[in-house]
């Protein structure tokens, strides 16, 4: 069998199932340095040495970052081997990372704002900012289209975890920072909010703008939020979001709406060991009954 280039045979490997749009980005994100490196050759590109290789570069990530990218290296081969290509089991014996079991890391707010505020990126600025606001994921931020927006009422629709829509309500200072972005892009008035700040190579049709240009991966954003904050992970951004929420009188229900979550349990972190709501609800029960 003539072997397609290892970008070719990625390609087929999105399509060979149903992959859900989430888990075609991160698939696609977590093998872009390895295609960025050998997409070009065959599949025989992938020997042994090779795969060490890329494996040892990974090693200063997170670990919950290295095992993704690992079982996303160790799905593509099993099809590869699946679709006929004879390879040896490159991954024989490389184990997961161990993961501490940690509880949401929020941050201080006001050590996040004054971050936030120093950010002078005109599109960085406006994404981070959305992500703190609304308590998004990232990966919600991202795939925010510029017709999911509600400019009179200030709404987002939000394309959740497990395709679940919800509204986003944005404050008026993320409102003036998304009209100043969009304003260095000439006001688009559809696609992606957030895209690359250069032309794509090999764009998604669905993902990218009129122009050229393509909607910002994870991968990109995770890089940028590095540069202003290296030792933040940029996930506490919406963990400090929903922090700051429960210790201020939103209710489970409140915080199930604006966080997305699909269970109340799944809020139980947040708010059995929030010790500014306890401390609060505390206050006001003793001036209710002096």
């Amino acid at each position: 069998m003539e072997k397609p280039t290892l970008a070719k045979a990625f390609a087929q490997f999105l399509d060979s199932a149903p992959f859900a749009r989430r888990t075609r980005e991160s698939y696609t994100d977590d093998l872009a340095p390895l295609l960025t490196l050998y997409g070009r050759a065959d599949v025989s590109v992938l020997t042994s040495e090779i795969v060490q290789e890329y494996l040892a570069r990974q090693e200063r990530l997170a670990p919950t970052t290295y095992n993704r990218r690992l079982a996303a290296l160790r799905s593509f081969l099993k099809f590869l081997r699946a679709q006929g290509w004879q390879m040896a089991d490159l991954l024989a014996g490389i184990e997961r990372k161990p993961e501490r079991t940690r509880e949401p890391r929020a941050l201080d707010a006001g050590r996040v704002e004054a971050v936030l505020r120093q950010i002078t990126d005109p599109r960085d600025r406006a994404r981070f900012w959305l992500i703190y606001d609304g308590g998004l994921r990232c990966q919600e931020a991202l795939a925010i289209d510029i017709e999911d927006i509600s400019w009179p009422d200030r709404s987002i629709l939000i394309h959740g975890k497990g395709d679940r829509p919800r509204e986003m309500f944005f404050s008026r200072t993320v409102g003036t920072l998304l009209d100043k972005y969009l304003l260095t892009r000439r006001s688009p008035r559809t696609g992606p909010l957030f895209v690359t700040q250069r032309k794509a190579r090999l764009p998604r049709r669905a993902d990218l703008t009129p122009d050229g240009y393509a909607r910002l991966s994870y991968r990109q954003a995770d890089t940028l939020w590095k540069q202003y904050t290296p030792d933040w992970d940029l996930h506490q951004l919406r963990h400090t979001a929903i922090s700051v929420r429960a210790a201020h009188d939103y209710t489970e229900v409140d915080l199930k709406r604006f966080s997305g979550h699909t269970s109340l349990r799944s809020l139980e972190r947040y708010i059995a060991d929030n010790r500014e709501a306890a401390k609060r609800k505390a206050r006001e029960w003793e001036r209710r009954h002096r």
